[in-house]
């Protein structure tokens, strides 16, 4: 028995223009269980998310698992120890690559290698500042450090920084076809540990939950609960472990299969 739906957002929920339709929307508004959107995003890009439905029994879990929420009440938290990000900054600048530490405050602070010729990719929010002061004068709490570099320097570091830091790293996935993230979090936050930690705090089993995905980071919360659903674009990692495949992600493919799955009537087709 499903008691509980959650889902990632961008690739899964979203269109080829990053929105959620507002056929998704009036699916999940009809919804007889809780739903969760769960993603990588940044508090503040999944709130814009989060604000689009209107559900008193909505869930947020951002910045894969450094943040959960119910609608905007903070659940619980999961960030990086101080002395922890100067390890994790040095050692990529040591690498040659570009620091981007993400902090509470919804900035991005970039530590820059002497030398860096390649373009450094930014986005309008959060509002990236470029920081030459020391680690520790990083006025606010530390969310996330991440390295955004083309694939080939990513793979490269994999195995070093493995070596260097274990759990507390994460290989992100493949953006723009050519760079990959590879992102540092608190041990906790991690979908496949906040999806299930919300869960217990609900009293709902994995057993009793779905979850729908797309990609590799998806890959070990789909194999914890009991009903997997991956969209018909999904990577075919993805889509081997599935309980069920949906329509792509960009055709409404989850608002579709939802509709299907709990009977729901919501004026296309009555499914």
């Amino acid at each position: 028995m499903i008691e509980f739906v959650g889902s990632d957002i961008g690739g899964t929920l979203t269109d080829k223009n990053g929105e959620i339709s507002s056929r998704t929307i009036h699916v999940v508004s009809r919804l007889p269980v809780p739903f969760c959107l769960v993603s990588g995003f940044n508090r503040h890009v999944a709130f814009r998310y989060q604000d689009q439905f209107m559900s008193e029994n909505l869930y947020l879990v951002a910045q894969n698992g450094s943040f959960a929420y119910r609608n905007r009440e903070l659940l619980f938290s999961s960030l990086l120890d101080a002395s922890l990000v100067t390890d994790i900054v040095t050692f990529i600048l040591n690498a040659g690559c570009v620091a981007r530490v993400f902090c509470s405050d919804n900035n991005v602070y970039c530590f820059v290698p002497h030398g860096y010729d390649r373009k450094i990719r930014r986005w309008d929010e959060p509002i990236y500042h470029f920081f030459s002061q020391p680690v520790s004068e990083i006025p606010t709490e530390v969310i996330q450090v991440g390295i955004f570099e083309p694939v080939q320097i990513i793979q490269e570091l994999m195995e070093s920084v493995i070596a260097a830091f274990g759990e507390v790293c994460m290989e992100g996935p493949l953006l723009y076809g050519t760079h990959q993230w590879l992102e540092f979090n608190h041990p906790q936050a991690k979908k496949q540990i906040a999806f299930p930690r919300l869960l217990a705090m609900l009293g709902i089993s994995p057993e009793n939950s779905m979850y729908c995905g797309d990609n590799y980071n998806d890959l070990p919360l789909l194999q914890r609960v009991g009903y997997p659903v991956a969209v018909g674009d999904a990577v075919p990692e993805v889509r081997e472990v599935a309980w069920k495949v949906a329509s792509p992600g960009f055709d409404d493919g989850i608002a579709e299969f939802l509709a299907r799955e709990f009977n729901l009537k919501t004026g296309r087709n009555d499914e």
